[in-house]
C-alpha cells in the first residue's frame, strides 16, 4: 500500500471513530472546528493579517472554504511547516495539527461542514492591537519616520530607515515582534541597531536615510557601524529581528535576552523588502520591544550560521577569490549558471568554545531548493538538526528548538543549501541569466546563502557582572584553537587522518586563503599525525595519498582536527615529493 493509501486509509478510521463520539451528524464548527482554527489558523487567517483573503475566525468566513480547507491538511500544505521531522529535532513551535485535529477537519467537510449550536462556539483568541505577546502590550513601539509610498508595479531596492532609540541607556529584550504595516507589500524585514561614529551628526540622517531609499546601501555608508557584533566575527552585526511570511513573536527564556543599546547615537535600521500588489500602496512597519529589569544570564545573537568557509559544487573556495564576498560568508561565491539545476552551496563554521543554539532559520531567495543544518562533535559524531527539504521564499519560518541545542568547543556547525536556476522553477523569473550572490546591495532579484542561527556563549554569564569579565577571560583559557597542518592524506578503516604532518601552527581563520596555500606547499613535512572529523564534504577520495593542508579545530586530547579547509598542496607523499603546480 502506498503512502498516500495509508494516509487515506487512517482517516477514513479517524473520521469514523470522530463521527461516532460527535453523533451521526458528525463534528461541528462551533464545537468540534472551531477550537482547532482559533488554536492554529487564526493568526494568520483573520483581518489585517497575511491570509486574511481566506478567513477563519467565524463560520460563515470558514464554510466557503471547507473543501480547500480538507485538501490543505491532508496534504499538511496548512498550516505550514517546512521542517522534516524525520531528520530535524524537535521544535517548540511546531505548527503542525495532530492526526486527530486533522481527522476531525476532515470529517467535519465530508459530513457537509455543519454549524452547530451558538452555544458550543468557544471566544475568539484576543490579540491586543495586533501584538501577540499574552503578558501585555509592549514596552517600546519604534516604526518608520512616515508611510511609504509604494508604485503600483516595478522592482524596488530594499528600502531602508533609521528610527532613534528614545533611552540613554542600554535595554535587555525579553521579547519582541516585527509587525508589517501593510502585508500586502512587506515580504521581509531585517531590523538590526546602528551607531553612528564621532562626526556624524544627527542632521545628516535625513541624507542618510534619502540616499538609503535611493541606493539600499546604508550599511556601506561612512560613518555607520554595528551596534552590536557577533563575538566570533566583530565585523557583523548581530540581528535584532526579523520578519519574514510565517514568523511572529520571539518570547525568550527566562536565563537569555537579547541586547538593545541606548544612547544618543543609536538607531534601530530597518530593511525592508516590499513587492508592489498591482495598484498604489502605503506602508508603516513598525518593531515593538518587551525589556526585562536587569541583565540575563546569555545574551542571544542572531547571526549567519555557517559562513566561514564555503564549498560551491564541491570545491572549497579560497577565502581570497577574486570578488566582493557574498553577504553573511568569508567568501566571493561565483554566481549560478543560467539553467542550473542543483547549484550546491555548502557552509561551514567552527565553534573554539562552546555554545547554545536556540533558533534556526534559512533564509535565500527564489531560486533555493533546499536547506540542511548538521553539527559535527569533537568526537566525530555527526547529527543533522533541521532539514527543509522545499524550502518555500513564500513562507520562510523561524525554528525554535525545544531543547536548545548545546554544543562543545570543537564542534562545527555544516549548512548545505541547493539552488534551482532553470526554467523547472516555476518562481524562476529569469532562468536565462547569471544570478549573483551579493553583499550590501543584494536585492530579492539576486540570490543569498543565510544559515541564521540565534545562539548564546556557554561560558557567559551577565548576572555576574563584576566577576564576569574576570570569569571570561579564565573559561577562555579553555577555548580550543584553529590551527594549520600540511601531512599526507591518507585512510585506514573508515577514518581519514594525515601522517607525516606538521606541528600545528595557529591560525586566525577557518578558511585557506591563495597566500597560505603557497606557504603550504613548500612546507617541509613532519613526523605528526592527526585523525580527521567531518571531512567527508571536502571530498578527501580525490586527494587520497597527497600533500595537503588543513585547517581546523585540534582536539588535543585525541589529536583530532574537525576540519574547516582541505586543499592540495602536493601530488604525493613519498620521498622525492613533486610540489603541486
Amino acid at each position: 500500500m502506498t503512502k498516500k493509501a495509508n494516509v487515506g486509509a487512517a482517516l477514513v478510521l479517524g473520521y469514523q471513530a470522530i463521527t461516532s463520539a460527535s453523533g451521526a451528524s458528525g463534528p461541528t464548527f462551533n464545537k468540534e472546528v472551531a477550537p482547532i482554527l482559533f488554536q492554529h489558523c487564526v493568526i494568520c487567517h483573520r483581518p489585517g493579517e497575511i491570509a486574511s483573503s481566506v478567513g477563519l475566525v467565524t463560520y460563515d468566513s470558514a464554510r466557503p472554504w471547507a473543501k480547500s480547507i480538507k485538501e490543505k491538511v491532508i496534504t499538511r500544505e496548512m498550516p505550514p511547516w517546512s521542517a522534516d521531522p524525520g531528520e530535524s529535532l524537535k521544535f517548540r513551535n511546531d505548527a503542525r495539527l495532530s492526526s486527530k485535529e486533522i481527522q476531525t477537519l476532515v470529517a467535519w467537510v465530508d459530513a457537509g461542514a455543519q454549524k452547530g449550536s451558538d452555544a458550543d462556539l468557544p471566544p475568539l483568541p484576543t490579540f491586543p492591537q495586533g501584538w501577540l505577546n499574552p503578558k501585555g502590550p509592549p514596552d517600546l513601539v519604534l516604526s518608520l519616520p512616515g508611510d511609504f509610498a509604494l508604485p503600483a508595479r516595478g522592482q524596488l531596492p530594499y528600502v531602508r530607515y533609521l528610527a532613534r532609540v528614545p533611552f540613554s541607556g542600554d535595554k535587555w529584550i525579553a521579547a519582541l515582534q516585527v509587525r508589517p504595516g501593510n502585508r500586502a507589500v512587506v515580504h521581509h524585514m531585517a531590523i538590526t541597531e546602528v551607531r553612528l561614529e564621532d562626526g556624524t551628526s544627527v542632521d545628516d540622517l535625513g541624507a542618510f536615510a534619502t540616499l538609503a531609499r535611493q541606493m539600499g546601501l546604508l550599511n556601506s555608508l561612512p560613518g555607520v557601524s554595528p551596534a552590536v557584533t557577533d563575538p566570533s566575527n566583530p565585523a557583523a552585526f548581530d540581528m535584532l529581528g526579523v520578519y519574514t511570511p510565517g514568523t511572529t513573536l520571539e518570547l525568550y527564556g527566562d536565563d537569555s535576552a537579547k541586547l538593545l543599546k541606548g544612547g544618543k547615537s543609536f538607531y534601530i535600521n530597518f530593511n525592508i523588502h516590499y513587492q508592489p500588489s498591482g495598484k498604489a500602496e502605503k506602508d508603516r512597519s513598525m518593531i515593538a520591544f518587551w525589556f526585562q529589569p536587569g541583565p540575563p544570564k546569555h545574551q542571544l545573537f542572531r547571526v549567519p550560521g555557517a559562513g566561514k568557509t564555503i564549498i560551491v559544487n564541491g570545491t572549497e573556495l579560497l577565502s581570497d577569490a577574486p570578488g566582493k564576498n557574498s553577504e553573511g560568508t568569508g567568501a566571493a561565491i561565483p554566481p549560478i549558471p543560467p539553467g542550473a539545476e542543483n547549484y550546491e552551496v555548502t557552509g561551514i563554521t567552527a565553534y573554539p568554545e562552546p555554545i547554545t543554539i536556540y533558533q534556526l532559520q534559512p533564509h535565500a531567495h527564489v531560486r533555493c531548493k533546499d536547506f540542511k543544518y548538521s553539527v559535527i562533535y569533537p568526537d566525530g559524531r555527526e547529527q543533522t538538526v533541521l532539514s527543509v527539504p522545499k524550502y518555500n521564499f513564500e513562507w520562510q519560518l523561524a525554528y525554535e528548538l525545544e531543547t536548545p541545542l548545546k554544543l562543545p568547543a570543537g564542534s562545527k556547525l555544516v549548512v548545505t543549501a541547493h539552488y534551482d536556476n532553470s526554467p523547472n522553477n516555476k518562481s524562476n523569473p529569469a532562468p536565462d541569466r547569471e544570478v549573483y550572490f551579493r553583499d550590501g546591495e543584494n536585492q530579492s532579484w539576486d540570490e543569498m546563502f543565510t544559515p541564521f542561527i540565534q545562539y548564546s556563549i556557554d561560558t557567559q554569564d551577565l548576572t555576574l557582572l563584576a566577576t564576569n569579565s574576570e570569569r571570561r577571560e579564565e573559561a577562555k583559557q579553555n577555548n580550543l584553537h584553529v590551527v594549520e597542518v600540511e601531512g599526507c592524506l591518507e585512510r585506514s578503516a573508515a577514518a581519514w587522518s594525515l601522517t607525516n604532518a606538521t606541528d600545528p601552527l595557529a591560525s586566525e581563520t577557518q578558511a585557506t586563503s591563495s597566500v597560505a596555500l603557497r606557504s603550504a606547499k613548500v612546507r617541509a613535512l613532519g613526523n605528526r599525525q592527526y585523525q580527521l572529523l567531518g571531512v567527508n564534504i571536502f571530498n578527501p577520495s580525490d586527494y587520497k595519498g597527497d600533500k595537503v593542508a588543513v585547517k581546523g579545530i585540534l582536539i588535543e586530547a585525541t589529536q583530532g582536527l574537525n576540519v574547516t579547509s582541505l586543499q592540495m598542496a602536493g601530488t604525493g607523499c613519498a620521498k622525492g615529493l613533486v610540489p603541486y603546480p
